[in-house]
């Protein structure tokens, strides 16, 4: 990634890498050059979409094969024809054999192949900056139960028989250290967030779609996996059971599926710097 970065600068400072420079909206390919190939990142501008265009041109005095990509997209071959390579030999000047517009993810390769004795390609690649990327944060969950059944011990006609009945119990409030991988360029920001949850008794997992507010504060909701206390199998309602059998007998704890919703925050960048 270093080094990516101080290629970037370079080459936005005018300086050329091999037959590729890149300078003021403009890829230059000069086959006049020492060809050496390279990959480099550029900045792509989601407000501004006017700086993801740049002008294609080719200073192309041998006559090599130019050949353009963009992602999957094969472009024509562009080949200067030998009068107007002549020109170009004497006078130097660019030749514009194209335009792109960069998008999010876009990916331009140019291969020039030579035409001498021994044939040679070279490969560049010019991608886009992505700000999507993984992200920690850490806050807390509310998982709210779908079914709150559970068993207790109830005397009838001096009988101690299980009964159904319906716990108080309507939520969890959970600590949570998330992980969320979402696009930080907006202020708001959508993307896909999983975590795992911790407390004296169990670990629980969530994931779920998520959205970012002003890249510090993430609010997701989802389902959570989790431990819930539920009415044991062994027993049924109804039934009579003995005396020494406790509620906590008669309920058992299992994994189950329920939605929550949850905030955490980021707290590798600070909110208050520009």
């Amino acid at each position: 990634m270093k080094t990516k970065n101080l290629l970037l600068s370079l080459l936005c400072s005018g300086l050329a890498f091999g037959q590729v420079t890149i300078k003021e909206k403009k890829i230059i390919i000069n086959t006049d050059s020492d060809a050496i190939s390279f990959e480099t990142v550029i900045e792509y501008f989601k407000k501004d979409s006017s700086k993801n265009n740049y002008d294609i041109f080719a200073i192309n005095s041998k006559g090599y094969s130019i050949s353009l990509k963009k992602d999957a997209t094969m472009q024509p071959v562009l080949q200067i024809d030998k009068a107007k390579s002549d020109s170009l030999q004497k006078s130097s000047t660019e030749e514009k054999i194209g335009e792109i517009t960069f998008k999010r993810n876009t990916e331009l390769t140019i291969t020039v192949n030579t035409t001498d004795k021994d044939p040679k390609e070279r490969v560049y690649k010019i991608k886009t900056q992505t700000d999507w990327r993984w992200t920690t944060t850490f806050g807390a969950n509310a998982i709210f139960y779908t079914n709150r059944n559970k068993f207790i011990s109830q005397t009838d006609s001096g009988l101690q028989k299980v009964t159904e009945v319906q716990s108080n119990k309507t939520m969890e409030l959970m600590p949570t250290v998330m992980f969320n991988f979402m696009d930080y360029q907006d202020t708001i920001s959508y993307g896909f967030t999983g975590g795992l949850g911790i407390n004296f008794e169990e670990i629980a997992v969530f994931v779920g779609p998520s959205i970012g507010i002003g890249q510090n504060i993430i609010l997701t909701a989802g389902v959570g996996v989790h431990k819930q206390t539920i009415p044991n199998s062994n027993y049924s309602v109804g039934q009579t059971i003995d005396s020494s059998v406790t509620n906590d007998n008669l309920n058992e704890s299992q994994y189950r599926v329920n939605p929550f919703i949850g905030i955490s925050f980021r707290l590798d960048k600070n909110p208050f710097k520009k």
